[in-house]
């Protein structure tokens, strides 16, 4: 039996140890095959870099009570400085350096919890201390910033409760007090020695110590640096070791920065300046709705042009304008549709209120029932020897311009002769519109913040004393505005500007023309960007934790492949 065993040479099994090794060889490169070809090499977000945005225009004061009016100025403050609260793109009031507060039943004592995370960006805890010594800043009577901002702030009382709580007190029930506590908030222990007079002259103002995300580290006439804060407490440490703003004249510049590799991003751009830069490959539009509106606004005092005063000739006026084409053509698609007083996603907004589409025909038969026929053929209506036209005042800006000359042609095509006037904006609003001498203007106003309409539609609010330039006058409407002021509870005050709205939407004491769009071109290089519903311009940055400008490899599995 051991003969048997033994018939092979040992030349022979070296041979066969050699074969087995091969197949073991072919084995494992067919499992590593097969393991490679179940993953792929994808980008993914990195840490650091820098992103780099043109801005057009330069900053003044980098300082949240005195940044108001200076964009360049609001968009640096708001990455550097925080309030109690904050808005979102709607208009929701959410907290901020407040992790809490609590509104008294009769409406008037808002007290605010600090957050015990707070710091400023020197380390300092953020105080109750710091609350009062910017609404103390702002109710000085030596205070150099806003007029407006000045007389909102005049009658709240501030008191400290303790280190980290706050209570303001209203000299009556104030519902929209909510949203003004985005006001940022400045260091006490830094400014407490500079005179309220002498703020505008601070160094303080070029290098600014806030509480936000981002720190400032350089600032000049040309540029500003922030770098982000490692000690804040809100959003999750963003990919970006920093922002840099570079500062042009114009946004063509910024655009022409870009083309020279010098910047990544432009923002607020116009029709005007997109109509070249749709085909660079190289760059990515965003656009997202503002919280402001471009509508008629329809003096109904007017002498000279008193049908103006008629609801049903308004509500003809209206049926006459066709706004999506408007929209499409002279904006180029970049503007939404308006039918309401309230911004596109405010939570006052009316999503089923009433709405009214271009029917020239409709309009044409609600004039002739009025009277107003074309008796020379001239295709101007007249009644009782009064042609039907009227002055539209509009600023001397290419696109506003444009808006009006488009109006006027609607109205046209129904028989209303619209003779188009471009100033300026000064000359609009302060000789023309405050003093109630027009007929009709072409304006856009601001919807940012809490919802109430109350300074633009109150019958209080006409006569130069707030913007009811229309002089508009309703009972009705009046009560619900001044109600719905007077309570906190959103969702009563929801309910009386549903109402409100339907008011107007009826009277029309201004026709609704369209929500302009926040256009924003960013660099190809730059991911992670989103627009959503903008109160203000600097709003794009509500996503920045997310933007990236560096990538890493990794392997991912490939879905469906059995890899094992």
């Amino acid at each position: 039996m051991g003969e048997l065993r033994s018939k092979r040479s040992p030349q022979s099994r070296l041979r066969w140890h050699v074969v087995l090794a091969g197949v073991g060889v072919l084995l494992v490169a067919a499992v590593l095959l097969q393991s490679a070809g179940a993953y792929d090499t994808v980008l993914v977000a990195a840490s650091g870099g820098t992103y780099v945005e043109g801005v057009a225009g330069s900053p003044r004061f980098l300082n949240p009570v005195l940044s108001q009016g200076n964009q360049v100025d609001e968009d640096i403050v708001s990455l550097v400085f925080s309030g109690l609260t904050r808005l979102d793109g709607c208009g929701n009031v959410l907290p901020n350096l407040a992790e809490s507060w609590e509104v008294s039943s009769d409406g008037r004592e808002y007290t605010f919890t600090i957050r015990p995370d707070a710091l400023w960006h020197d380390g300092v805890p953020v105080v109750a201390d710091d609350v009062l010594f910017t609404v103390g800043v702002v109710q000085s009577p030596e205070f150099p910033g806003l007029p407006a901002l000045a007389r909102f702030w005049a009658d709240v009382e501030v008191t400290e409760v303790s280190p980290r709580v706050v209570q303001f007190r209203l000299p009556e029930a104030y519902g929209p007090f909510l949203a003004a506590t985005d006001l940022g908030i400045l260091p006490s222990h830094l400014l407490r020695g500079v005179p309220v007079a002498e703020l505008t002259q601070a160094e303080f103002n070029r290098l600014p110590v806030g509480s936000g995300p981002f720190v400032i580290e350089e600032s000049d006439f040309s540029h500003v640096v922030l770098q982000v804060n490692p000690d804040y407490y809100g959003l999750e440490r963003p990919y970006l070791d920093g922002i840099e703003f570079r500062f042009y004249r114009d946004p063509g510049e910024a655009l022409r920065a870009h083309g020279r590799g010098e910047v990544m991003g432009v923002g607020g751009l116009t029709a005007d300046y997109l109509a070249g830069i749709t085909a660079d490959r190289d760059l990515n539009l965003y656009s997202a709705p503002l919280a402001r509106m471009v509508m008629v606004i329809l003096d109904l005092e007017s002498t000279t042009a008193p049908f103006l005063g008629e609801a049903e000739m308004r509500q003809a006026l209206q049926l006459g304008l066709d706004r999506r084409t408007l929209v499409g053509t002279v904006l180029e698609g970049r503007g939404l549709v308006a039918h309401s007083p309230y911004s596109s996603c405010s939570w006052a907004l009316d999503p089923q209120g009433p709405t009214v589409e271009h029917d020239p025909a409709q309009a044409r038969d609600r004039l002739e029932a009025l009277g107003w026929v074309d008796e020379d053929g001239d295709g101007i209506r007249s009644k009782d020897g009064q042609s039907l036209a009227l002055e539209l005042l509009v600023t001397d800006d290419r696109q506003s311009l444009a808006v009006a000359r488009e109006v006027a042609r609607h109205w046209s095509e129904i028989g209303v002769s619209a003779q188009v006037t471009a100033i300026g904006f000064n000359d609009l609003v302060s000789g023309r519109l405050a003093t109630g001498e027009f007929d009709a203007a072409v304006v856009e106003l601001s919807l940012g913040g809490d919802p109430d309409p109350y300074v633009l539609w109150h019958s209080s609010q006409s006569g130069g004393v707030g913007q009811n330039y229309a002089g508009y006058v309703n009972r009705e409407a009046d009560e619900l505005l001044e109600q719905a002021r007077r309570t906190w509870d959103q969702s009563i005050r929801t309910g009386m500007y549903h109402r409100f709205q339907a008011i107007v939407a009826e009277e029309l004491p201004g026709l609704p023309l369209y929500y302009p769009v926040y256009t924003y071109a960013v660099d190809v290089d730059v991911s992670g960007v989103e627009l959503g519903p903008m109160v203000s311009p600097s709003n794009r940055f509500q996503s920045i934790n997310e933007w990236y400008v560096n990538y890493r490899k990794v392997r991912v599995r490939r879905t469906g492949i059995d890899a094992g």
